[in-house]
């Protein structure tokens, strides 16, 4: 086929996975737009292709990546290396787009001028999954901080080549989780990001058991990619509310949410505790009021985290004990003042109230 309008890059692991229906939901009503890569992971290319029926073979172009690796990063990248369109997605062989989607975001994203275009996203048995929490009747060219983009980490919607080469923008090579971290947090501060709210959806399909998003992993594994963000140069040269937003969200997210799946015997050992403080320490230093809109629970959890004669089994224990937290102690920052921060637990149930009461666009 001729270039399209939209290159989209579907990395697939295993010959068993749903990639076809990806496929098919990718092609079918875009009338010719849309050329679908299929990045064989550790696969043979014409296995791949020898699932696919005969109408959408001419629609798809087989990848064969080998490089060792059990990353995301390799077959994605190979693939938006590949790319020749203007615009180009990724999407996981276990999803698909509703009808329409694809064709839909890059005539927004012409229209608008977008360097992104962020979809709107569903799970497969039907709840939306409404991130980012923008601001009432937000959806053009919207702002890192202000409508909460660091809470979208994965780049699921469209994206402009162009814009991909010249910031030199690629998934973080290697790691097995969080290979979109670093790189839809410089997207996000560094190009136009519009929100596709009419669109037709990306949905997160359910069928697999064994998504490698759900693998437990190290600490030091898990957390590398926050690490890793941490590092980068274009990180150092935000503005200090972006960093803020961005190191909120890592401890929030990231951080807490390691901590709170690992509550049992045995959980940690002297080394991870070390390693956690440190990376603790470091969100701070980035961005010094970084605590001050977490939850007095939560807070009371990081300073154990931080605390230098903290042992795996006090970590293991203020873990474990966060779960009963009293309502208010898990609403409520120390300093009353402080729940007015656009970061605080309080705003964010009441963005969250706002959101639910306007029905995701069809």
């Amino acid at each position: 086929m001729s270039t399209p309008d939209i290159d989209a890059v579907v990395a697939v692991h295993h010959i068993e996975r749903p990639f076809v229906r990806c496929v098919a939901s990718m092609v079918d009503g875009a009338a010719g737009r849309v050329r679908v890569t299929l990045a064989c992971h550790e696969l043979d290319a014409d296995a791949v292709g020898a699932q696919l029926p005969d109408r959408l073979r001419p629609h798809v172009r087989l990848l064969e990546v080998r490089d060792g690796l059990r990353s995301p990063a390799g077959p994605f990248n190979a693939g938006l290396d590949a790319a020749e369109a203007p615009f180009v997605a990724i999407a996981g062989s276990d999803d698909f787009v509703e009808p329409g989607a694809l064709p839909a975001w890059a005539d927004l994203a012409s229209s608008l001028g977008s360097d992104a275009v962020l979809a709107r996203i569903r799970r497969q048995d039907g709840p939306a999954v409404r991130t980012p929490r923008v601001r009432p009747g937000r959806w053009r060219d919207l702002d890192l901080v202000k409508d909460r983009l660091a809470y979208r980490t994965a780049p699921l919607g469209l994206l402009r080549r162009a814009t991909l080469d010249e910031l030199g923008l690629r998934l973080t090579a290697g790691l097995p989780s969080g290979e979109d971290i670093a790189f839809t947090a410089q997207l996000w501060s560094e190009a136009r990001v519009d929100l596709a709210r009419s669109a037709p959806a990306y949905v997160v399909g359910l069928d697999a058991k064994d998504r490698t998003t759900a693998v437990r992993r190290p600490v030091e594994v898990e957390l590398r990619p926050i690490e890793h963000l941490l590092e980068q140069p274009f990180f150092r040269r935000l503005a200090a509310g972006q960093r803020r937003a961005l190191a909120v969200k890592a401890v929030r997210i990231h951080v807490l949410g390691a901590v709170l799946a690992r509550t049992g015997p045995g959980a940690w050992d002297e080394a991870q505790v070390a390693w956690l403080r440190t990376l603790a320490e470091r969100c701070v230093d980035a961005a010094p009021d970084v605590l001050r809109p977490f939850n007095r629970a939560d807070r009371a959890l990081l300073e154990v985290v931080r605390d230098a004669s903290s042992t795996p089994a006090s970590l293991a224990a203020a873990a474990a004990s966060r779960g009963g937290a009293g309502r208010w102690d898990a609403l409520l920052t120390p300093r009353p003042q402080d729940n007015a921060d656009r970061e605080s637990t309080l705003r964010y149930y009441a963005a969250e109230a706002l959101d639910r009461r306007v029905p995701a666009a069809r």
